[in-house]
Protein backbone atom coordinates (compact mmCIF):
# COMPACT_ATOMS: atom_id res chain seq x y z
CA UNK A 1 0.00 0.00 0.00
CA UNK A 2 1.04 3.88 -0.97
CA UNK A 3 0.64 6.81 1.31
CA UNK A 4 1.40 10.45 1.11
CA UNK A 5 2.20 12.41 4.00
CA UNK A 6 2.30 16.35 4.02
CA UNK A 7 2.46 19.29 6.30
CA UNK A 8 -0.03 21.83 6.48
CA UNK A 9 2.52 24.89 6.12
CA UNK A 10 4.38 23.29 3.41
CA UNK A 11 1.62 23.37 0.70
CA UNK A 12 0.21 26.11 -1.27
CA UNK A 13 -2.67 24.67 -2.10
CA UNK A 14 -5.79 24.09 0.24
CA UNK A 15 -5.02 21.05 2.08
CA UNK A 16 -8.78 19.15 1.52
CA UNK A 17 -8.28 20.27 -2.69
CA UNK A 18 -5.16 18.59 -1.97
CA UNK A 19 -6.11 15.56 -0.34
CA UNK A 20 -8.87 15.12 -3.21
CA UNK A 21 -5.96 14.75 -5.56
CA UNK A 22 -3.54 12.42 -3.67
CA UNK A 23 -6.38 10.11 -3.04
CA UNK A 24 -7.03 9.25 -6.42
CA UNK A 25 -3.55 7.29 -6.33
CA UNK A 26 -2.94 6.49 -3.13
CA UNK A 27 -4.21 4.66 -0.17
CA UNK A 28 -4.10 7.08 2.51
CA UNK A 29 -3.44 10.83 2.84
CA UNK A 30 -1.60 11.76 6.17
CA UNK A 31 -2.04 15.07 7.74
CA UNK A 32 2.12 14.72 9.43
CA UNK A 33 2.09 16.82 13.04
CA UNK A 34 3.37 20.94 13.21
CA UNK A 35 3.50 23.64 15.44
CA UNK A 36 -0.71 24.32 15.11
CA UNK A 37 -2.89 21.54 14.77
CA UNK A 38 -5.84 21.60 12.52
CA UNK A 39 -8.87 22.25 14.64
CA UNK A 40 -10.65 24.22 11.75
CA UNK A 41 -14.03 21.97 11.72
CA UNK A 42 -14.92 23.05 7.69
CA UNK A 43 -11.79 21.63 7.08
CA UNK A 44 -11.98 18.48 8.86
CA UNK A 45 -15.27 17.84 7.81
CA UNK A 46 -13.69 18.13 3.84
CA UNK A 47 -10.73 16.04 4.82
CA UNK A 48 -13.42 13.23 6.22
CA UNK A 49 -14.60 13.39 2.91
CA UNK A 50 -11.17 11.78 1.45
CA UNK A 51 -11.40 8.18 1.93
CA UNK A 52 -8.63 7.20 4.69
CA UNK A 53 -7.40 10.10 5.90
CA UNK A 54 -4.45 10.10 8.83
CA UNK A 55 -4.39 12.62 11.24
CA UNK A 56 -1.24 12.85 13.11
CA UNK A 57 -1.47 13.32 17.64
CA UNK A 58 1.95 14.72 19.01
CA UNK A 59 1.84 12.68 22.73
CA UNK A 60 3.45 14.98 24.51
CA UNK A 61 1.62 18.56 23.48
CA UNK A 62 -0.48 19.75 25.99
CA UNK A 63 -4.22 19.29 24.28
CA UNK A 64 -2.84 16.03 22.63
CA UNK A 65 -6.07 14.39 24.69
CA UNK A 66 -8.51 16.93 23.58
CA UNK A 67 -6.67 16.79 20.12
CA UNK A 68 -7.26 12.95 20.03
CA UNK A 69 -10.65 13.07 21.10
CA UNK A 70 -11.48 15.64 18.41
CA UNK A 71 -9.87 13.50 15.15
CA UNK A 72 -11.39 10.41 17.06
CA UNK A 73 -15.56 12.14 16.55
CA UNK A 74 -14.15 12.58 12.01
CA UNK A 75 -13.76 9.01 10.10
CA UNK A 76 -10.11 9.08 10.46
CA UNK A 77 -7.27 6.64 11.27
CA UNK A 78 -5.04 8.16 14.30
CA UNK A 79 -1.43 8.32 14.36
CA UNK A 80 -0.06 8.97 17.96
CA UNK A 81 3.87 10.37 17.98
CA UNK A 82 6.13 11.37 20.77
CA UNK A 83 6.52 15.05 19.28
CA UNK A 84 9.33 17.11 17.45
CA UNK A 85 11.14 18.94 19.97
CA UNK A 86 11.32 22.13 17.42
CA UNK A 87 6.92 21.78 18.20
CA UNK A 88 7.14 21.88 21.73
CA UNK A 89 7.29 24.26 24.28
CA UNK A 90 9.41 23.89 27.35
CA UNK A 91 7.05 22.48 29.25
CA UNK A 92 5.96 19.83 26.90
CA UNK A 93 9.51 18.58 26.57
CA UNK A 94 10.12 17.72 30.25
CA UNK A 95 6.51 15.32 30.00
CA UNK A 96 7.95 11.86 30.15
CA UNK A 97 8.26 9.82 26.74
CA UNK A 98 5.98 7.44 28.52
CA UNK A 99 3.01 9.84 28.19
CA UNK A 100 2.60 8.13 24.32
CA UNK A 101 1.55 5.12 26.04
CA UNK A 102 -1.23 6.95 27.69
CA UNK A 103 -2.43 8.55 24.60
CA UNK A 104 -1.58 5.20 22.59
CA UNK A 105 -4.50 3.34 25.11
CA UNK A 106 -7.05 6.50 24.66
CA UNK A 107 -6.59 6.40 20.72
CA UNK A 108 -7.26 2.28 20.98
CA UNK A 109 -10.30 3.29 23.01
CA UNK A 110 -12.21 4.83 20.08
CA UNK A 111 -11.65 1.60 18.53
CA UNK A 112 -10.18 3.48 15.49
CA UNK A 113 -6.91 2.18 13.15
CA UNK A 114 -3.88 3.31 15.46
CA UNK A 115 -0.65 4.11 14.00
CA UNK A 116 2.48 4.38 16.64
CA UNK A 117 5.32 6.02 15.30
CA UNK A 118 8.37 4.66 16.81
CA UNK A 119 11.30 7.09 16.47
CA UNK A 120 13.24 6.97 19.83
CA UNK A 121 10.34 4.75 22.04
CA UNK A 122 10.28 1.59 19.65
CA UNK A 123 11.22 -0.76 22.86
CA UNK A 124 8.86 1.82 24.97
CA UNK A 125 5.60 1.24 22.26
CA UNK A 126 6.34 -2.36 21.08
CA UNK A 127 4.50 -4.18 24.19
CA UNK A 128 1.43 -2.15 23.15
CA UNK A 129 1.66 -2.57 19.10
CA UNK A 130 1.74 -6.01 19.42
CA UNK A 131 -0.52 -6.98 22.04
CA UNK A 132 -3.23 -4.64 19.92
CA UNK A 133 -1.95 -5.25 16.76
CA UNK A 134 -1.15 -1.61 15.59
CA UNK A 135 0.42 -0.23 12.86
CA UNK A 136 4.45 0.20 13.19
CA UNK A 137 5.40 3.66 12.26
CA UNK A 138 8.90 4.36 11.52
CA UNK A 139 11.36 6.39 9.67
CA UNK A 140 13.22 4.90 6.51
CA UNK A 141 16.89 4.69 7.87
CA UNK A 142 15.69 3.36 11.28
CA UNK A 143 15.05 -0.49 12.06
CA UNK A 144 11.89 -1.59 13.18
CA UNK A 145 11.68 -5.06 15.13
CA UNK A 146 8.43 -4.95 15.99
CA UNK A 147 5.86 -7.89 14.79
CA UNK A 148 3.13 -6.06 13.83
CA UNK A 149 2.23 -4.26 10.14
CA UNK A 150 4.69 -1.76 9.42
CA UNK A 151 4.69 1.77 7.38
CA UNK A 152 7.67 3.45 6.98
CA UNK A 153 7.88 7.32 6.43
CA UNK A 154 10.13 7.91 3.14
CA UNK A 155 11.36 11.63 2.42
CA UNK A 156 11.98 11.48 -1.10
CA UNK A 157 12.41 13.90 -4.49
CA UNK A 158 12.48 12.42 -7.97
CA UNK A 159 16.33 13.79 -8.23
CA UNK A 160 18.63 14.53 -5.05
CA UNK A 161 20.53 17.50 -5.90
CA UNK A 162 22.23 20.25 -3.57
CA UNK A 163 19.12 22.42 -3.13
CA UNK A 164 17.24 19.16 -2.03
CA UNK A 165 19.56 18.46 0.58
CA UNK A 166 20.07 21.56 2.02
CA UNK A 167 16.24 21.69 2.61
CA UNK A 168 16.87 18.15 4.29
CA UNK A 169 19.47 19.59 6.30
CA UNK A 170 17.85 19.94 9.70
CA UNK A 171 16.23 16.41 8.92
CA UNK A 172 19.24 14.29 8.32
CA UNK A 173 20.91 15.91 11.10
CA UNK A 174 18.74 14.67 13.62
CA UNK A 175 19.20 11.09 12.36
CA UNK A 176 21.66 9.34 14.81
CA UNK A 177 24.38 8.31 12.34
CA UNK A 178 24.08 10.54 9.77
CA UNK A 179 27.55 11.17 8.75
CA UNK A 180 26.68 12.62 4.63
CA UNK A 181 25.15 9.34 3.64
CA UNK A 182 21.84 11.11 3.01
CA UNK A 183 21.24 8.24 0.71
CA UNK A 184 20.60 6.12 4.17
CA UNK A 185 17.76 8.22 5.05
CA UNK A 186 15.94 10.04 2.03
CA UNK A 187 15.40 8.45 -1.27
CA UNK A 188 16.24 9.49 -5.33
CA UNK A 189 13.10 7.88 -7.18
CA UNK A 190 16.47 7.04 -9.88
CA UNK A 191 16.91 4.67 -7.04
CA UNK A 192 14.44 2.01 -8.23
CA UNK A 193 16.33 -1.05 -6.53
CA UNK A 194 16.24 1.35 -2.89
CA UNK A 195 12.47 1.48 -4.13
CA UNK A 196 11.53 -1.80 -4.32
CA UNK A 197 13.24 -2.95 -1.65
CA UNK A 198 11.52 -0.53 0.66
CA UNK A 199 8.36 -1.51 -0.66
CA UNK A 200 8.85 -5.39 -0.63
CA UNK A 201 9.73 -4.87 3.28
CA UNK A 202 7.10 -2.93 4.34
CA UNK A 203 3.05 -2.95 4.50
CA UNK A 204 2.32 0.41 3.70
CA UNK A 205 5.37 3.42 2.06
CA UNK A 206 4.44 6.48 3.33
CA UNK A 207 6.16 8.65 1.01
CA UNK A 208 6.52 12.60 2.25
CA UNK A 209 7.56 14.84 -1.04
CA UNK A 210 10.64 16.84 0.17
CA UNK A 211 9.69 19.01 -3.34
CA UNK A 212 5.83 19.18 -2.41
CA UNK A 213 3.94 19.44 -5.89
CA UNK A 214 1.74 17.30 -7.90
CA UNK A 215 4.15 16.29 -10.55
CA UNK A 216 6.75 14.74 -7.74
CA UNK A 217 3.66 13.19 -6.26
CA UNK A 218 3.13 11.31 -9.81
CA UNK A 219 6.50 10.07 -10.07
CA UNK A 220 6.37 8.92 -7.21
CA UNK A 221 3.30 6.65 -7.83
CA UNK A 222 5.01 6.22 -11.56
CA UNK A 223 8.25 4.89 -9.79
CA UNK A 224 6.22 2.72 -7.68
CA UNK A 225 4.61 0.90 -10.53
CA UNK A 226 7.39 0.58 -12.46
CA UNK A 227 9.77 -1.36 -9.59
CA UNK A 228 7.11 -3.81 -9.12
CA UNK A 229 7.58 -4.58 -12.84
CA UNK A 230 11.21 -5.98 -11.95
Amino acid sequence: MLAIAIKPSKIDEDIVEFGRFVEKYFDYYIIDAENVAIVDEDILEGLEKISKVVMTVQAKKEDAFKLLELYASYDFDLCVVLGNKQYLSDRERRFSNNRILDVVREAIGYGKDVWVGTEGVESLVKDIIEEYNLISYYLYGQKCNINSKKAVYVPFATKIDENVLKSMKGYLNRRRNYKGNWRDFILSLEDREVLKRIKDNNDIVVGYPIILNKEEILNFIKGSVQCERW
